[in-house]
Formats: structure tokens, C-alpha cells, sequence
């Protein structure tokens, strides 16, 4: 039998929430009031054929100008079982509670599911309350419990959505279509997913949405350069985020920086939360004329960039290549007497090759200023409630990569029960990586271990399990929300009771500013309650 912590535990009285497809369903509306007239609205919005039925002499304008108008058809005043039977969905919009009950006994003979306006024991399924920008649906359900509330939350969600996300919906669909187009076998669908979830994860909505034919033709033509393949030697694309695509990656020298000293400044981002920059960071990217950050830098630092920005593109296979690109590109700048930023995601020595860049700079006569960041390696931890080390339990911590170089298994560890481990750039191969810990190196099957998941950002994920079942228990929960890392070793449960509430709690910790943060607004049901929070 399998463990429990690997089967989630169902909890009931939700409501199964589908988008559903309506352009080859008929729907039946009973009524003549706004009710009915928001309900036809709704259907003919998601392209069903829609019928109404009611009495006309008392009708709203607005049902009366869609009949005129010939966008519903119009059945009569009276419904009745042959009328349902034609139907695939049914609305009653009715105050007649008698005759509503009529009509929702009849669905359910003729298993037609139905819904009944304020009278949430006749229903089948309930209405959500919706926002809608093109193909993007945001949907609230309350259950039939607070309909009015309902718009409340929604319109609360929705105020903090940034702008042009219907345009970053429809952009990204043109893209993926473009990519399955140009690789459709059935042994690329894995290869096309985690391409896109890359693009998705990494890039800002605004630059999303402004994804122009050129941008799909580029990252189409690095998709097959990057992807399943070793590097080419040839330099992968860089995308620039947060300003319209320009001509050409680099201006040309100009007078007022020709008689200038170029200055190139390694500066670690800290693990996500802009508030976690130091000051010398913020000061070092305003006063820069060119960032060239990490594709891993969350887009709130990317934010605070006012000069010209360009973002890496690392995908499997391409690291090398768009390294060389970079260093070409801050040299280039560098002649130009510009002050160039190198942005790198936690520290910039920490497995952040800051070292080879400041060897190149060095090699090309440029001396490198570093301004250290703050790693997730120690954050992460931190913020989850994790001590790295304990009094009696933890001397000593280590941090560790899970990937060589080209993409290859990295040397590992022995276990060593007094110490805990931090594996960064490990998720993406969490199978191999715990299966050799415990085949090989000593590591102890049911040893503790959580993933901590873009630390310090507002969705910020901690997964629990042991070493044995972490890669099923991430599964169990969508999978990976990149960038991540993996911690073992027994110090793991030191505050974790304390920290996260109950074993039979499920939750997703989110943090605001950098800090520890866990109360009812800010708990998110997951699938498994003993190993996610």
C-alpha cells in the first residue's frame, strides 16, 4: 500500500469549477427579467444557441430588443417538458418558487442540469461571478452561499490583475499554436510544454502582451537551437523585457560617452523580494545605463530597471551560448563608456557564474565592483520556518548544486545526520537527484525534505515530504513553480508544527515584504494537507 502522505485527502462540499464549451449547446432561459436578460448575455457570450422563455407583455427591454433582433429565439410563454428536452442547459429566472420547482423536477427527469435563480437546493450547478478580457476568464463561486460577496472578491482580485492580460493570453496561444506547428510529434509535447512554461514563468505580462510576429519568428528559431539539444555554439537569443524590441541589441558609441570609462557591476537580486535589496544594489541598477539581468529575476526587481534592459534566455543546451552573448554584450557597452549591471538572481558568486564573468572583465582590462546579494540558499530557509542549523539536531549546513555542467548529474553528498542540505538548481531532475542520494550516497529513504519555491515573492510555495515520495508529492500538486530549491536533513522539523499549523492543515504560505506571514488571508488550499504549505 501506498503512504499516506502520497494520496491527497479530499476535502468535501466544493463545487467542481469547469470552463465549459457552449458553441454547439442549446440553452433554455425561463424568465423576463434582468436576471434572465444577464443570463442570455452570458450564453450568447460563450456562443450557445440560446431559447427564451416568458411571458412578453411584462419583458425586459433588453430581452425584448435581443428577440427583435433575432439573437434568441423566443419559445413561447410557457415551458413545459418537450421544450427541456430540446435543450442541453436550462436557466429559471422565476420568483415563482412552485413553478420553478415544476420546471427544476422536469430537468432532472430528463437529466437536462439546470439552474434556478436563488434557490440553490434546485440546482445543478451555480453561476460564478466573472471578469473577462478576451480569452482570459476569472471565475468566483461561493458555493450559492454569498452571490453579493461573490462580486466583491472578484472585483478585489481582479483591481490587482496587471494591464493587457487578455492581449498576453491571446499572444501566448498564437505562440504555442506557432510551436506545436513547427514541432508536432508526439515525443516533443513534454520539450514544447516546459519551453513555454519557461516563456510564461519568466517574461513580463507587459512584454507578453506586446509579442510581435518577429519576437514569435526569434524564439521559434532559438526553441529548436536550445531545446533537447547540446549547445550549438551559436549565441541564443536575448529578449528584451519592459521597452519595445529595438533595431539592434547595442546603440552605437555617442559623444557624450565616447570620453567615458566604461564600469561593469556584478549586483546579486537577493532571492526575489525587491524590499531584500540592499541599498548599494538599488543605488548600483538607477544609476545604470545598461542591465543585463538573469532570466530568473522576478519581474518586481525588474521593475525597479529605468535603462535600457536585456533579459537571458538560458534554456537546456543554450547556457554557454547566451553567457558568450552576454559577456560580448557588456564588453561592447563597456567600450561604449557606459555603466553596465549584471544582474544575477541571489548572490553573485553563489553558482552564479560571477567568478568567469569577472575573470573575462579582468582578461579585457575592466576591473569588476561585486554588491553581494542575499541567497535563497539561506533565505529560503529562513522564510519558511526551516533553521538551517539547530542546537542539537543541526552543526552545519551545505549548499550544493543538483546539475553540472551541459545539464549533467553534479557529485553529491554523503549524508551526514548532524547537517543540512541545500540543493539548488535541482527540481527540474528531483527524481534522479533523490534516487541517487538514496541508492548511493547514504541518504536515509524517509529523511525529511521540503522544496521551497520562488522564496519571498507573494507566491511563494513550500512542499513537505520525505525523500522517498518529495518528486510524487510535487507532482501531486501541478508540478514545479521554477525557481526552486530542495532542503534535507532532520532540522527540517524543527519549527514546523509550530510555523505551519496543524499536520492536517493544507496551506501555501505567502509572504508580503520579505516577511513570515500565515493567518486566514493568507492560506491557500492545496491537494495534500500533511505535506504542503
Amino acid at each position: 500500500m501506498y503512504p499516506a502522505p502520497r494520496v491527497p485527502h479530499p476535502q468535501g462540499g466544493a463545487s467542481l469549477m469547469v470552463a465549459f464549451q457552449c458553441k454547439t449547446k442549446r440553452a433554455l432561459v425561463v424568465g423576463n427579467n434582468a436576471i434572465a436578460a444577464s443570463r442570455v448575455l452570458t450564453l450568447l457570450e460563450a456562443d450557445a444557441a440560446v431559447s427564451l422563455v416568458g411571458v412578453q407583455d411584462t419583458m425586459c427591454t433588453e430581452l425584448l430588443y435581443r428577440i427583435e433582433h433575432q439573437q434568441v429565439s423566443w419559445l413561447g410563454e410557457h415551458c413545459h417538458d418537450d421544450l427541456i428536452d430540446q435543450h442541453d442547459l436550462v436557466f429559471v429566472c422565476m420568483s415563482d418558487r412552485n413553478a420553478a420547482e415544476t420546471i427544476a423536477k422536469a430537468c432532472r427527469s430528463l437529466r437536462v442540469p439546470v439552474n434556478v435563480t436563488d434557490n440553490n437546493d434546485l440546482c445543478d450547478f451555480f453561476m460564478t461571478s466573472t471578469y473577462r478580457d478576451q480569452s482570459l476568464q476569472v471565475a468566483v463561486s461561493t458555493n450559492g452561499q454569498a452571490s453579493k460577496l461573490s462580486n466583491r472578491i472578484r472585483r478585489h482580485i481582479t483591481s490587482s490583475l496587471p494591464p493587457n492580460l487578455g492581449d498576453a493570453v491571446r499572444r501566448v496561444g498564437l505562440l504555442r499554436q506557432k510551436v506545436r506547428e513547427s514541432d508536432p510529434s508526439a515525443a516533443a509535447s513534454s520539450r514544447r510544454m516546459k519551453w513555454l512554461a519557461q516563456i510564461c514563468e519568466y517574461w513580463s505580462m507587459d512584454r507578453l502582451a506586446q509579442l510581435s510576429d518577429r519576437d514569435m519568428e526569434d524564439l521559434l528559431e532559438a526553441y529548436h537551437q536550445d531545446e533537447g539539444y547540446e549547445s550549438l555554439g551559436t549565441a541564443g537569443r536575448i529578449a528584451s523585457l519592459g521597452a519595445p524590441p529595438t533595431p539592434a541589441n547595442i546603440t552605437t558609441t555617442t559623444t557624450s560617452t565616447a570620453t567615458r570609462t566604461g564600469t561593469i557591476t556584478l549586483v546579486g537580486a537577493g532571492p526575489g523580494d525587491p524590499d531584500l535589496l540592499t541599498m548599494a544594489a538599488h543605488k548600483a541598477i538607477q544609476n545604470a545605463d545598461l542591465v543585463l539581468a538573469d532570466k530568473i529575476v522576478p519581474a518586481e526587481v525588474i521593475a525597479l530597471v529605468k535603462c535600457d534592459l536585456k533579459i537571458a534566455r538560458k534554456f537546456p543546451g543554450n547556457a554557454d551560448a547566451a553567457q558568450q552573448e552576454f559577456n560580448a554584450m557588456a564588453l561592447e557597452a563597456l567600450k561604449q563608456g557606459k555603466n553596465v549591471v549584471r544582474l544575477k538572481q541571489g548572490d553573485p558568486f553563489l553558482f552564479g557564474r560571477g567568478g568567469e564573468e569577472a575573470l573575462f572583465f579582468r582578461k579585457h582590462g575592466y576591473t569588476t565592483d561585486i554588491i553581494p546579494g542575499i541567497s535563497s540558499s539561506v533565505a529560503a530557509p529562513l522564510l519558511t520556518g526551516i533553521p538551517l542549523t539547530h542546537r542539537s539536531v543541526a552543526s552545519q549546513f551545505l549548499v550544493t548544486t543538483g546539475t553540472g555542467a551541459r545539464n549533467s548529474p553534479a557529485p553529491l553528498p554523503t549524508f551526514d545526520p548532524h547537517r543540512t542540505d541545500v540543493f539548488l538548481m535541482a527540481i527540474h531532475r528531483l527524481n534522479a537527484l533523490t534516487e541517487s542520494l538514496i541508492a548511493t550516497q547514504k541518504y536515509p529513504s524517509d529523511v525529511p525534505c521540503a522544496i521551497v519555491e520562488r522564496a519571498s515573492c507573494p507566491d511563494q510555495r513550500v512542499i513537505w515530504g520525505k525523500l522517498k515520495d518529495i518528486a510524487q508529492v510535487l507532482d501531486s500538486v501541478g508540478g514545479s513553480r521554477p525557481p526552486g530549491l530542495l532542503i534535507v536533513g532532520h532540522a527540517i522539523n524543527v519549527l514546523k508544527h509550530e510555523n505551519h499549523g496543524d499536520e492536517g492543515v493544507a496551506n501555501t504560505l505567502l509572504t508580503a515584504s520579505g516577511s513570515c506571514m500565515q493567518d486566514a488571508g493568507n492560506l491557500l488550499q492545496l491537494h495534500d494537507p500533511e505535506n504542503v504549505c
